[in-house]
């Protein structure tokens, strides 16, 4: 029954569960001493198991607190707790629930209605928007050689209810693969749902994709890349907007044991190298599902089945920790020469981040236009991009074969990776050191050049570049839930424009419409359509 617990608790097949555990991944030395150090060094952070009102003796999972402190959570228990179902795997099930947070604690929960935990599924891993007007959520069976096999599902709210739901398609849902674990993250012009799967073309077991979610249907998926996904299982990602960070699980990077909670800033396939989250909320056993208070950033949930949970069995079942970061008296700030270096070399930091390039599509964002202003957010045209990766590949590579192919097409994956990618992650610390000078009290003036292939005519190319330099703004203006809105209002931050359009565009770009290999699809060109942040001015 212990096994059958935790394979029902990952969902996905008996095979890959057991490859987990036979323990065949080989760290290195000196992965083993960042394991050791991550061991003894124990973070100033307070760890409770949640009380009996949300953790039973069997699993509970997934928890997920919203704004109005409902709070939702999976539960594995049998059907009924009569003692016959106990002891048999096919009388167990796994539901959603919520409850209520309150001065007092939480409410007793109460399971989501029939149309969503539909008995003959095992109903799990959900998401949901921020109104809690759309749900997403796994439903899984055995298929006939007795492996569970998970899809996606959805449904709306209306009217005081629930919604049948509906199976999403088989280009989230690949036929013969298990796809679970979704989370939704909500822009202004589009949305993009991680989810987990060990579909084709893969990089370990558990892989970590996502799929843009844009005029009423989903994009190809696309795998979050070697930075994230290994060898071994990723799995149940978060992903904190404000901070522009992922947090997942996973059996490889430096893990201790187990499956270890890891963050990583980035978005997409664009991502910084994972941070092991350390002790004490990882442990030697298995440490996933960590989501942050909607209202608290210093506090949030995660499960696991390390000892001492509420089971009747040491490491059987899984319960829901909440975490606390412990928040010291900080000392009257006395502005020392140590202050003043660091200062001078935040600047310098983010002088040495310029120019900051970022890359678009031909003729995006808004193709065709003469406006000189978008309401797109850089975010949205950076996903369409990468999306394109493999188009850009096969079109550059056309007509090409064996060794000249496989070199064209890995200029393409070259620049998408150490340019297209890289520009993004650039932009995220830029919008961090950004944030602390103006917390500081400073005044800070950018300028924003925006280039354009040769592809069109002059004013059409400068409307472009124009258009190019307005997602940026919008990007700025909307990062960290408006943060930065208080300081464009005040002129504290002030952005200036330099659309140049095709006046700077390499000579050696082709300008031809009818070879779209060159003037679209090459590398020549892909550089050439671009903005940069090329001036910081700080006082």
């Amino acid at each position: 029954m212990r096994f059958f617990a935790f394979t029902l608790f990952f969902l996905v097949s008996p095979s890959l569960f057991l490859s987990a555990q036979k323990g065949t991944h080989v760290i290195q030395v000196d992965q083993q001493e960042q394991i050791e150090y991550i061991k003894r060094d124990t973070l100033p952070v307070e760890i409770k198991r949640l009380s009996p009102a949300i953790n039973t003796i069997y699993s509970e999972y997934n928890p997920i607190l919203f704004k109005d402190s409902t709070f939702y959570f999976v539960s594995l228990r049998p059907e009924s707790f009569s003692d016959y179902e106990k002891l048999f795997d096919e009388f167990w099930t796994t539901s959603i629930y919520w409850s209520k947070l309150t001065m007092s604690g939480f409410s007793t929960p109460v399971p989501l209605p029939k149309t969503i935990n539909n008995s003959k599924y095992y109903n799990c891993n959900f998401t949901s928007n921020a109104e809690r007007s759309l749900l997403y959520f796994s439903r899984c069976l055995r298929d006939t050689m007795l492996e569970l096999k998970c899809e996606l599902w959805e449904s709306k709210f209306s009217n005081n209810k629930w919604e049948k739901p509906r199976k999403l398609s088989r280009r989230i849902n690949l036929p013969g693969t298990t796809t679970t674990q979704p989370f939704l993250v909500e822009y202004e012009d589009c949305n993009i749902l991680y989810f987990v799967s060990n579909r084709k073309d893969g990089i370990g077991g558990l892989d970590i994709w996502y799929s843009v979610y844009k005029n009423g249907r989903f994009g190809d998926p696309i795998n979050l890349g070697v930075t994230i996904n290994t060898e071994g299982n990723e799995v149940t990602p978060f992903y904190d907007i404000e901070k522009s960070t992922l947090y997942f699980s996973s059996d490889r990077h430096n893990s201790i044991g187990g499956y270890d909670i890891f963050y990583s800033e980035g978005a997409f396939s664009a991502w910084k190298t994972p941070q092991n989250m350390g002790v004490p909320f990882n442990s030697s056993k298995h440490d996933f599902y960590f989501s942050i208070h909607p209202n608290n950033h210093k506090k949030g949930f995660f499960s696991s089945n390390r000892l001492f949970n509420s089971s009747f069995s040491d490491t059987c079942c899984h319960d829901i920790y909440q975490y606390e970061w412990l928040i010291e008296k900080k000392e009257e700030e006395v502005v020392t020469v140590d202050t003043i270096v660091d200062t001078i070399s935040r600047v310098e930091k983010i002088r040495n981040l310029l120019p900051l390039t970022l890359f678009f599509q031909n003729d995006e964002p808004d193709p065709r236009s003469t406006d000189t202003v978008t309401s797109r957010n850089y975010i949205s045209t950076l996903s369409d991009y990468l999306a394109m990766k493999e188009v850009y590949k096969q079109e550059y590579s056309k007509g090409l074969k064996n060794k000249a192919k496989s070199e064209a097409e890995e200029m393409i994956e070259r620049f998408f990776v150490d340019s297209v990618q890289r520009g993004y992650l650039k932009l995220t610390q830029f919008s961090e050191y950004l944030l602390t000078e103006l917390n500081e009290g400073k005044t800070v003036e950018i300028t924003i050049t925006g280039f354009a292939s040769p592809l069109h005519k002059e004013e059409y190319n400068r409307r472009l570049s124009a258009r190019r330099i307005s997602s940026i703004k919008n990007y700025i203006a909307q990062y960290n839930n408006g943060v930065f809105l208080t300081y464009l209002n005040s002129k504290k931050l002030i952005i200036k424009s330099a659309p140049k359009g095709k006046t700077m565009a390499s000579k050696l770009v082709s300008d031809n419409l009818q070879d779209k290999r060159n003037s679209v699809y090459s590398i020549a060109a892909s550089l050439e359509r671009k903005i940069q942040i090329t001036e910081y001015k700080s006082k």
